[in-house]
């Protein structure tokens, strides 16, 4: 395999989901980038600006940088983020999930998509989380065709069925076409992740801001699918968490990964 001209990308993945709403999340960041006579390290120009990120959480809304960030425990006031030692408020975790969202601009580089499975649906034989990740693994192949870009992924911990699903995808993935057929004349037309290399690899979130900001991304965009099929908790309701995801930055969204309203960086 030769290596593409527009570099090499990572891709964090984490995902977030109950019995009837399924959401993976892919975060991408520069590894290698081309220049005058070769190739750019970028990968640790991002890791200083996660550093930056987390350091700003840090000051801000007061979560030291050693507590390991999980969207779930922070959005319904449990985990004791505050100080290390306490809790907030559902009110005031509402408020400083916001401001994390919002704080993404500080990391102009790192572009997140996000795809979406109810049970129930089936896509070319996947169902649940297997369904979301198939159709995570076919926008994050177009997002490397359009950077012209090799890429690595890295799983968060626990879920051996993900890289089972994505070593397949590197030789076999089913594709439809949005005009209803490709030139072939058929529906669909396997596309690998011929332009990924190595197996999938596992990441402790423990130690991985990238996959800490894909988890908060994650479990966002869930809620925000909870909302849209009227699933939300009274409570969640209430805080209206069902437009955290809408304070993400725009500029770090793939808006590209689907064709039809919302645009909003994630397939449903």
């Amino acid at each position: 395999m030769d290596m593409l001209p527009g570099g090499i990308d990572v891709f964090y993945i984490d995902e977030s989901h109950d019995r009837h709403i399924y959401v993976v999340t892919a975060l991408a960041v520069p590894l290698l980038r081309p220049r005058e006579g070769g190739m750019r390290i970028a990968w640790a120009d991002q890791f200083q600006a996660f550093k930056a990120w987390r350091k700003a959480i840090a000051e801000h809304v007061q979560i030291p940088t050693n507590k390991e960030l999980h969207g779930v425990k922070l959005a319904s006031g449990r985990g004791n983020f505050f100080k290390g030692k306490h809790n907030f408020s559902k009110a005031k975790a509402s408020g400083v999930y916001r401001q994390i969202m919002q704080s993404f601009e500080m990391m102009p580089d790192a572009v997140v998509m996000s795809a979406s499975a109810s049970r129930g649906d089936s896509i070319y034989g996947n169902e649940r989380l297997e369904n979301a990740l198939h159709k995570l693994f076919q926008r994050m192949r177009l997002q490397c065709v359009s950077r012209d870009t090799n890429a690595i992924v890295f799983f968060d911990e626990g879920h051996p069925e993900y890289r089972k699903l994505y070593r397949k995808a590197q030789v076999y993935l089913q594709t439809g076409s949005r005009l209803g057929s490709w030139d072939n004349g058929k529906s669909t037309q396997n596309l690998p992740l011929d332009m990924f290399f190595k197996d999938g690899n596992e990441k402790s979130s423990k130690h991985c801001f990238f996959t800490q900001a894909a988890d908060l991304v994650a479990y966002a965009a869930f809620l925000k699918r909870k909302h849209e099929v009227g699933g939300l908790t009274d409570w969640q309701q209430a805080y209206n968490l069902g437009t955290l995801y809408d304070e993400l930055p725009i500029a770090n969204r793939n808006i590209r990964v689907q064709n039809r309203a919302p645009r909003d960086g994630i397939v449903r």
